[in-house]
């Protein structure tokens, strides 16, 4: 009675602590095993030599012990593991022994092999390894044929473990494990022989071990997530065993979003064939024995023009949508089959028929036509030609200008003059006037040069105030530079002050 009270005692802490465990391991979900075991004790130690006698089950009495297994990754698991062990030994001659009871908590760290690398995860035959430490709450009795006395009672000391084992998983929740772990509690007297720490017991246990919890399946399919390979399924599909939806004619496309599940098809079509291999669905190809395009509904468009083969009047010539199909190789807006000038240069603008533009019918068209929109003389590159009476008259007004001595002040009698120049300018609209200053010889150069300019200026601005426009008229002063006669006479001199005009044509 007082031995089972101080077991009662001995065995508070210990359950306290799983107590602690559960409640931890409790909250872990579906990481979290428990294991229930039957055991088998033997002993190594001082008594016997440490000869390592193991599996030889003479005396052996049965024990019990619970686990709890957390899931870390593939690769290790924490194992808790409570237990109560029966352990006897008994010498040859009966002269020595003892006999114990045995009560572990320890902790280990369980590396799996059926981790991916090594065996799969869901392998039936799953080997492992363990090792950790703990606490033994230990109880012996002398053991020599009649009991004589307690050896231990009711010590608290602490233990390391080791082992190995194998769990036969059955499902994905339930297995057998079943394996042995040596374990060294760190106290020499409990045999009742002290030679340093060289006492162990070898615990072997066969037991079920389940999952709390139902296997995590995410997208509820009906296959865990550990051994679902497509886990993101929709709950609508219809899956296999591995957890991927089906397709019923193998062509790569899940019955789920298959249009034709019944017929192999294409995985950008939906599933669905297409026969002539245009991209475009069998039961939406209104052109299904031809291969075309999916701008047509799958009809062919030979050219590759963007107008369908049976719109287009030029099927075999790439052509434009506006002209039905036919080409316009010179890009000037007027089709090849219409253009009666298929090669003009690109920008020029044309007729209807496709030839350049001749504004003011000249027969010169306006890309080469100086004077587009004055008809004139192809010889002069379509531009009027200024008529020998006109220029008569121009150097009539020419000589007619006259200006006050030594000043760039222009008399009365010069406007006539002028006003017909003014006349001539508005005939000849595509020209311009280019004037020149000439001076004799009297006086320094600056001063004729400067004085030749001023006159030219004078003419310009009276042209001006007449209406005509001051870009045409390009007015320059060459002073005594350019002379067409000799200074020596007054004769000569006259002939040098003069007032030079040219009609010349407008730039291109």
């Amino acid at each position: 009675m007082l031995r089972d009270l101080t077991v009662a005692k001995g065995l508070r802490p210990a359950l306290a602590i799983c107590a602690v465990l559960f409640s931890l391991i409790h909250g872990y979900g579906q990481g979290t095993s428990v294991g229930i075991y039957a055991t088998l004790s033997e002993y190594d130690g001082d008594l016997n030599g440490n000869k390592h006698q193991f599996y030889q089950f003479k005396t052996n009495k049965v024990g019990a012990a619970i686990s709890f297994q957390q899931y870390i990754n593939p690769s290790f698991n924490i194992v808790e593991k409570l237990s109560f062990n029966q352990l006897r030994y008994q010498s040859d001659d009966h002269q020595t022994g003892f006999d114990g009871d045995f009560y572990g908590l320890n902790v280990k760290l369980k590396y799996k092999f059926n981790n991916g690398y090594i065996f799969k995860e869901n392998a039936v035959v799953a080997p492992f390894l363990v090792a950790g430490g703990g606490v033994q709450y230990v109880f012996t009795d002398q053991y020599n044929g009649v009991n004589s006395g307690p050896i231990m009672d009711g010590g608290l000391i602490g233990n390391v473990a080791a082992g190995a084992g194998i769990l036969f998983q059955l499902n994905e929740r339930l297995g057998i494990e079943v394996g042995s772990t040596l374990n060294m509690p760190l106290d020499d007297t409990w045999d009742d022989v002290d030679n340093g720490y060289d006492d162990f017991y070898l615990q072997h246990n066969a037991g079920l071990v389940f999952k709390l919890r139902k296997p995590s399946d995410a997208d509820k399919d009906g296959v865990s997530d550990k051994k679902d390979k497509c886990p993101n399924t929709p709950s609508s599909a219809q899956v296999d065993e591995k957890g991927c939806p089906v397709d019923g004619d193998k062509d790569g496309v899940p019955d789920y979003i298959d249009k034709c599940p019944s017929l192999s098809g294409k995985q950008n079509l939906e599933g669905c064939p297409d026969k002539d291999n245009d991209n475009v669905a069998d039961q939406d190809d209104k052109c299904p024995d031809v291969k075309g395009v999916e701008q047509f509904g799958g009809c062919p468009d030979s050219d590759n023009d963007g107008v369908e083969d049976s719109k287009d009047k030029c099927p075999n010539q790439a052509g434009l949508s506006q002209f039905d199909g036919c080409p316009d190789t010179d890009g000037d807006g007027v089709q090849d089959g219409e253009d009666q000038c298929p090669d003009t240069p690109k920008g020029v603008r044309v007729n209807a028929t496709g030839c350049a533009m001749d504004s003011d019918s000249d027969g010169v068209p306006d890309t080469q036509d100086r004077c587009p929109t004055s008809k004139g003389d192809p010889a002069n590159n379509g531009c009027p030609v200024v008529k020998e009476e006109v220029k008569k008259r121009l150097n009539f007004a020419m000589r007619g200008i006259q200006f006050e001595t030594a000043k760039a002040t222009l008399k009365a009698s010069s406007y006539p003059m002028l006003d017909e120049i003014v006349s001539i300018m508005g005939e000849y609209t595509d020209y311009n006037l280019r004037m020149g200053g000439h001076t004799d010889s009297n006086g320094s150069n600056a001063t004729n040069l400067k004085l030749s300019q001023a006159r030219v200026d004078a003419v310009k601005d009276y042209l001006t105030r007449k209406g005509v426009d001051p870009a045409r008229i390009e007015a320059t002063g060459y002073g005594e530079e350019q002379p067409i006669a000799t200074n020596k006479t007054a004769a000569g001199r006259a002939q040098n002050r003069r007032v030079t005009l040219e009609l010349v044509l407008k730039n291109p």
